[in-house]
């Protein structure tokens, strides 16, 4: 008895110390992921970059240097909807940016929803987090608060809003690119709030539309980067090179739609800014000690990743001025919410394959395959094992699906199909894994490759074989960057906390970007996604010490 009562003694007598070392909760946090920002951008674009925008949250927060997806395939909408859920597509649904529906044989889009209409213009179907099933680390600071936590979410694209938004958000607004407004849905308002509806009003995309893209610094700034003039970039409608100048003025006419110009430009990170700032001047996030969540993407660098490779001079040039917006978000904040008061992560929800033809110009691996090729094979084997038929339904994310009402009725059994078709992509070129439906469900892989492709299985929405290429193998051997895979080009992006409950420090421990939603809830002190999967990271929540780096 008497021991008992010392350990409550001991335990009682320790609270105040426990609660002490307990982080600073901010008052908003602040979430921010670049579209195909790979992990070595940071250490190769940061000699050029100023004081205070990605050097600050590098030189007073924690940089996690070895944070990867653990999933594929790499895109965006698995990306986001991964970030805020804390799990991976297994669990929140979001296979793809699209995917193939069996019942509606037909493709579906990751943020459709023909339940609601879309706000802010007359044209387009509807958009929502439905399709996603898990809830967010918005959704759950909204219950855990009573609906006191605002959530708001920005971005060019609508699955890089929506997703990160959830399903209980006061909004998530994205850019219209046939408008150039930012618009949204009858799921999260029945009309644009009226800071949205000013800040369209003064037609800012119009402003950026007229501006001339020219390399913000010196020649010096860009000795990480390729010759402006190479055989690697993808030319615009109204150029003969892929070289600076860009006049966007004279480009936007003859490359649809109407205001793409401007998000495959730095001018579509100046924008999401100016929209961001305005949020913050016109709504009360981060006013109060209840914690509120900005989510923000910045969309550009995905397109002009797409179009010039990340070795290009124009990639370079995007991400120096990507930093002056970051510098430009983080003086808004300290002057709106106040330093100390709120916290920020950044992340990316992919990186990016360098561009084909300069790894076969430099004998790198690589190599192509070829959609229509490998169907047609796919096709005639099947045919020729099982007789005439159409065996395969659609092929999608590097998934066939196939025709299971003739397996059923040709009285197959599925499995032995499902192998038969795994063994023949396993003799084709350029396919390093294949596994079945059956395999991943069954199985429990840790190896590379199979782990990620189990990770990325949702069932009700995925094919019946899927595989992966090889290092280096893409579908064409094209110019401009693509991404999907699961390998560390795709897989691995930078990670950064910064602010309020965060040391600064380094930690080069291997984690994954599930553990991201996790991390923050600790932060913020709200309940975990409900299909959480990920784990808090203990470098960055320990705050015990001197503020040292490690």
């Amino acid at each position: 008895m008497i021991r008992k009562l010392l350990l409550s003694a001991l335990l009682l007598g320790s609270a105040p110390a426990l609660l002490a070392q307990s982080p600073k909760k901010p008052k908003l946090l602040v979430g921010i992921m670049v579209d195909q920002m790979r992990a070595d951008y940071l250490p190769r674009f940061a000699d050029q970059m100023g004081p205070d925008g990605f050097k600050r949250l590098l030189r007073e927060g924690f940089q996690c240097r070895n944070t990867h997806y653990n999933y594929v395939p790499t895109v965006t909408g698995p990306g986001h909807s991964s970030v805020y859920t804390g799990t991976t597509p297994r669990y929140h649904g979001i296979v793809g940016n699209s995917w193939y529906d069996r019942r509606l044989r037909r493709d579906v889009y990751c943020t459709d929803d023909s339940t609601v209409q879309l706000v802010g213009t007359p044209k387009g179907m509807g958009v929502s987090a439905r399709n996603q099933v898990s809830t967010t680390l918005g959704d759950e600071m909204k219950m855990v608060s009573n609906g006191r936590s605002k959530v708001i979410a920005l971005s060019l694209k609508d699955r890089a809003s929506a997703l990160p938004a959830g399903h209980m958000a006061d909004g998530a607004f994205w850019f219209d690119m046939n408008t150039g407004d930012f618009i949204s849905s009858t799921y999260y308002m029945p009309a644009l709030p009226k800071w949205v509806a000013d800040f369209n009003a003064q037609k800012k995309a119009d402003y950026y539309r007229q501006q001339t893209w020219t390399p913000l610094r010196g020649p010096e700034a860009y000795l990480n980067s390729v010759a402006d003039s190479n055989s690697f970039e993808r030319i615009f409608k109204g150029k003969t090179v892929a070289t600076f100048p860009y006049e966007l003025s004279k480009l936007a006419p003859l490359n649809p739609p109407p205001y793409e110009m401007v998000n495959i430009s730095p001018f579509g990170n100046n924008l999401l800014t100016d929209l961001a700032l305005e949020a913050l001047a016109h709504t009360d996030l981060g006013r109060d000690d209840v914690p509120d969540l900005l989510a923000l993407s910045y969309s550009s660098p995905d397109p002009v990743g797409h179009t010039f490779g990340p070795l290009s001079k124009e990639e370079n040039d995007l991400y120096l001025r990507l930093d002056l917006e970051i510098a430009r978000l983080l003086q808004a904040l300290d002057k709106t919410v106040g330093k100390g008061n709120y916290t920020i992560f950044l992340t990316a929800d992919h990186g990016a394959s360098e561009v084909p033809r300069y790894l076969a110009r430099h004998h790198a691996p690589s190599g192509a395959q070829s959609h229509a090729t490998l169907n047609k094979g796919v096709a005639d084997y099947l045919n020729q094992q099982l007789g005439p038929g159409a065996w395969i339904e659609t092929e999608r994310n590097n998934m066939y699906y196939l025709n299971r009402p003739l397996i059923a009725s040709r009285k197959l059994e599925l499995a032995r199909v499902q192998e038969m078709l795994a063994e023949y992509l396993r003799n084709q070129d350029g396919i390093a894994q294949v596994s079945t439906s059956a395999q991943l469900l069954a199985s429990s892989q840790t190896a590379y490759l199979e782990s990620k492709l189990q990770n990325g299985l949702y069932y009700k929405r995925f094919g019946d074989v899927r595989f992966e290429l090889e290092p280096g193998w893409t579908w064409e051997m094209g110019v401009g960057a693509t991404h999907g895979s699961g390998y560390a080009y795709d897989s691995h992006v930078p990670l950064l906390w910064f602010g309020a409950g965060i040391t600064p420090g380094i930690s080069y421990q291997y984690h994954t970007i599930t553990d991201i939603a996790p991390t923050a809830a600790m932060l913020v002190e709200s309940k975990l996604p409900s299909a959480c999967t990920g784990q808090a990271i203990p470098e960055v929540l320990s705050t015990a010490g001197p503020k040292k780096r490690r």
